[in-house]
C-alpha cells in the first residue's frame, strides 16, 4: 500500500504540475510549475522528486500547443525540473526547521531564485544548441544576453513566489511528508 500510495500522489503531481503550466501559460514567464516540483520533491523524496520534475516538463513540453520541444531543449528542461525536485528533497527540510520566520523566508526566497537562474541558464543553453548550433563562447553570451529581460522576469516571479508561498506549504505539507517518508 506504501508504494502505490506514493506513486500515485507522483502520478496526481505530475498531473497537477501539467495542469499549472498550462493554465497560466498566456502570460509570460509566471508559472506555479516551478514551486509545485519542489513540493513534490519535498513530500516525496529526491527519487520521485526528479522524476515528477522530469516528467512534469516534459508532458508539458511534449503536448505544448504552440509546438514540442527539440531534443535538445526537452533534454534541459527535464534537467532543470530534475533539479528543483532534488531541491525540494534537499533544501525543503531545511527551510521548515529554519526559525526565525524572517531567516526562513529568506531561504525559501534564496531557493526561488537559485532554482529559476539555474533552470533558465540550462534552458538558454538548450535553446542555443537547439536554434544556433554554434559552438562558440562568445556567441553563446549573446544568445543568452538577448533574453535576460524575460529571464529576469521569470527569476523576479519566483523568487517572489517562493518568499511568500513555500515555507507556508511546506510547514502544512510537513505532515504529508513524514506520513510518505521511506520506510513506513
Amino acid at each position: 500500500m506504501y508504494r502505490t500510495r506514493r506513486a500515485l500522489l507522483a502520478s496526481l503531481l505530475v498531473s497537477m504540475t501539467v495542469a499549472l503550466g498550462f493554465a497560466l501559460s498566456g502570460i509570460p514567464n509566471v508559472e506555479l510549475m516551478t514551486m509545485t516540483v519542489f513540493v513534490a520533491g519535498y513530500v516525496l523524496g529526491w527519487r520521485l522528486g526528479v522524476a515528477v520534475g522530469a516528467a512534469s516538463i516534459a508532458a508539458y513540453s511534449l503536448f505544448n500547443p504552440l509546438g514540442a520541444a527539440m531534443p535538445p531543449l526537452l533534454a534541459a528542461q527535464m534537467v532543470g525540473f530534475s533539479v528543483i525536485g532534488l531541491g525540494g528533497a534537499l533544501a525543503g527540510p531545511v527551510i521548515v526547521r529554519l526559525a526565525p520566520r524572517w531567516l526562513a523566508f529568506f531561504a525559501s526566497g534564496l531557493t526561488g531564485f537559485v532554482l529559476t537562474v539555474t533552470y533558465d541558464l540550462l534552458t538558454n543553453i538548450g535553446a542555443y544548441v537547439t536554434f544556433m548550433g554554434d559552438e562558440s563562447a562568445s556567441s553563446l553570451i549573446k544568445f543568452v544576453g538577448t533574453g535576460l529581460l524575460f529571464m529576469l522576469m521569470h527569476v523576479v516571479w519566483n523568487t517572489g513566489l517562493f518568499l511568500v508561498v513555500l515555507k507556508p506549504v511546506l510547514a502544512v505539507m510537513a505532515g504529508y511528508r513524514l506520513d510518505l517518508s521511506e520506510g513506513r
